[in-house]
């Protein structure tokens, strides 16, 4: 029986950082709430993924570094928002498509 923690895991989590990242500032990049949506739902199904019976963790911590980069641009201003309230918008509801992504894609992933 293989451990919970290995080092694909801890791959994982790795790049889970990276695409947390690249979720919060397309929170400030895109013109609309769209935008922020799909590359959520993308990293989240390619987390889903790659870890199929614990994507749900990975998804956790989108979601919890998500809206810590986005706090973290937002207060020190590094980024100015295209739209500030539909930034603010997409970026504390990207529990939706982490948790809807990392389900499919550990679903379509487990089904081949």
């Amino acid at each position: 029986m293989e451990s919970f923690w290995n080092k694909t895991f801890t791959r994982d989590a790795l790049i889970t950082v990276f695409t947390s990242a690249i979720i919060a500032v397309s929170c400030f990049y895109g013109p609309s709430v769209h935008v922020p949506f799909l590359v959520g739902m993308i990293a989240a199904v390619g987390l889903g993924w790659l870890q199929p019976r614990k994507g749900w963790l990975l998804a956790i911590e989108q979601i919890v570094l998500t809206a810590i980069f986005y706090f973290f641009i937002e207060k020190l201003k590094l980024l100015s928002p295209f739209d500030a309230d539909a930034t603010q918008f997409s970026a504390l509801l990207q529990f939706f498509p982490a948790f809807t992504g990392s389900f499919l894609g550990g679903f379509i992933r487990r089904a081949f």
